[in-house]
C-alpha cells in the first residue's frame, strides 16, 4: 500500500452557475475547493490500486466544515476535526464573459490556519509521499512552521517530498513568497510551477526550460514547469522531456494545475513507487516521466472542461479513453 500524505485547508467554494460578478444572490455550485485535498482526491480518483490518499486539517463546527467532511470522506482518508467556536474558510468563483475567472475569500483566521506540525507528526510515520503547497505556509506563522518541520522530518526519515506552488498573490507578496519557495525546493523531491507562476514572482524572463534547469540545480530531483494549454516541460537533470498539451474547450479552469499533479503522481505509481524512480537510471526514468507527464496533461485537460475542483477530476479509464480519441 502507498500511503500518499498531504495537509492543508480546504474551503466551502461557491461555484457561480452564471456569468458576471459577485452577487449573493446569484445561484451557485457548492463544492470543496483546497489544492491538497484536491490532489489527494484526484489521485485516489486515478483508482490505482494499493493507493491511500490522507489528507490532514482542522475545520469549523459550521455548515461548511460539516460539507468538506460529508464530500471528502466518500473518497479519501480524512483526519480533520471539527472545532467548537472556530469557523471554516469559504470562497465564491465568478465567472467573466471574456472567459477568466474570479475568487472572492472569506478564510482569515479559519480554524485551518490554526494548523501545527502536531497536528501532522503523528500521520508521517509510515507515509511514502509527503505532498505540500505554497499555499499553507503563507496561512499563518503556525502554518509555516508545520510546514518547514514536516520537510525536515521527510527529509530524515527519506520521505519522498512533492511541492506545487501554488502562488496565490491574495496570500502574500513576491520577495517574501519567494524566501520561503526557494527554502522549500530544496526540501523537495518534485517541484512543480506554473511558467506564469515563476514570473510573477522571479520576473526572470527565462523560458520554462530554464526555469526548470534553475529549479533543478535546488532540489536535484525532478523538476516540471506547466504552460496553460501549452502544456509541460520536465526535467530530473539528465532528461528534458516537453509535451504540447491538449486543445479543449474550457468550461471551469478552476483545479486543473490540482489534477496534474494528481495524473503526474499517478502516472509515475502506475509504473514505480516515487522513491524508486528518483534513484533510478535515467534512461529507465525517462520512459516513466514521458508517461506521467502525458497522463498530467490529460487530467488537466479534462478538469477545465467540467464545473467544480473535486467533482471534475477524472478516473485513469477516463483519461485512457481521452488518449485513445486524441491520439
Amino acid at each position: 500500500m502507498t500511503k500518499f500524505l498531504t495537509f492543508g485547508e480546504t474551503m466551502g467554494q461557491y461555484n457561480a452557475e452564471f456569468v458576471g460578478v459577485y452577487g449573493a444572490e446569484g445561484s451557485y455550485l457548492l463544492d470543496c475547493a483546497g489544492a491538497e485535498s484536491n490532489v489527494a482526491v484526484g489521485l485516489q480518483t486515478l483508482g490505482l490500486p494499493d493507493v491511500e490518499a490522507v489528507w490532514i486539517s482542522r475545520l469549523g463546527d459550521d455548515e461548511a466544515g460539516q460539507f468538506v467532511l460529508d464530500e471528502l470522506q466518500q473518497r479519501i482518508t480524512v483526519r480533520a476535526r471539527k472545532h467548537r467556536g472556530e469557523k471554516t474558510g469559504t470562497s465564491y468563483l465568478n465567472h467573466h464573459e471574456d472567459g477568466e475567472h474570479f475568487k472572492t475569500y472569506f478564510r482569515k483566521e479559519s480554524a485551518a490556519s490554526r494548523l501545527t506540525f502536531a497536528d501532522v507528526e503523528p500521520h508521517l510515520r509510515g507515509a511514502d509521499i509527503l505532498h505540500v503547497t505554497g499555499i499553507t505556509p503563507a496561512l499563518s506563522n503556525s502554518c509555516h512552521n508545520a510546514i518547514i518541520d514536516s520537510l525536515a522530518f521527510a527529509r530524515a526519515n527519506s520521505i519522498p517530498v512533492s511541492f506545487d506552488l501554488n502562488y496565490r498573490e491574495q496570500l502574500w507578496a513576491p520577495p517574501e513568497a519567494a524566501r520561503v519557495f526557494e527554502r522549500m525546493v530544496r526540501s523537495t523531491d518534485i517541484f512543480k510551477l506554473g511558467h506564469d507562476e515563476a514570473e510573477a514572482i522571479w520576473r526572470k524572463g527565462w523560458t520554462a526550460e530554464e526555469y526548470a534547469r534553475n529549479f533543478q540545480d535546488m532540489n536535484a530531483g525532478l523538476v516540471v514547469v506547466t504552460r496553460g494549454m501549452e502544456g509541460a516541460v520536465a526535467f530530473d537533470g539528465m532528461n528534458l522531456l516537453r509535451h504540447e498539451g491538449f486543445r479543449i474547450q474550457v468550461v471551469d479552469p478552476v483545479g486543473a494545475g490540482d489534477a496534474f499533479v494528481a495524473g503526474l503522481l499517478g502516472g509515475i505509481l502506475e509504473l514505480t513507487p516515487l522513491k524508486r524512480l528518483l534513484s533510478m537510471d535515467a534512461r529507465e526514468r525517462a520512459s516513466i516521466l514521458a508517461h506521467a507527464l502525458k497522463v498530467a496533461n490529460v487530467c488537466g485537460a479534462l478538469t477545465c472542461t467540467r464545473r467544480g475542483d473535486t467533482a471534475a477530476m477524472p478516473s485513469m479509464k477516463e483519461v485512457q479513453a481521452f488518449l485513445n480519441a486524441n491520439e
